[in-house]
């Protein structure tokens, strides 16, 4: 048997601008939680100045949703930082990462809700 011709054979991939724009990507959602961040914690110490410096009732729960959303936005920038150093690879993301990064930004999503709710 011949080899097969060259046309044939499977080129390298060329990953273009793909890995830029994923990296692009990741620093604009990153960016939309510091500010949602800076958000809960603004409703949560204009409620403890409402409550006179007391954690109770809804600064009770701004407070936790502030710290779920501190925790999520460290954990979120991590695998950032993360896939940014492996991106040069262009493989695709392990899904350990995927699943962390979602877990994060749902428990963001949730603390901001539980802002809007509370602070209202």
């Amino acid at each position: 048997m011949t080899a097969p011709p060259d046309e044939t054979r499977a080129a390298p991939r060329d990953p273009g601008l793909q890995p830029e724009r994923t990296s692009l990507a990741w620093r604009r959602t990153f960016l939309a939680l510091i500010v949602s961040d800076f958000l809960i914690w603004r409703a949560w110490t204009g409620s403890l100045a409402h409550h006179g410096g007391d954690i109770e009732g809804s600064s009770l729960g701004l407070g936790i949703g502030a710290a779920v959303a501190a925790a999520a936005t460290v954990v979120l920038g991590g695998c950032i930082l993360y896939r940014g150093a492996s991106l040069r690879a262009a493989a695709a993301p392990p899904t350990l990462l995927v699943r962390t990064a979602t877990t994060a930004i749902v428990a963001l999503g949730a603390a901001t809700v539980a802002a809007i709710v509370l602070g209202g």
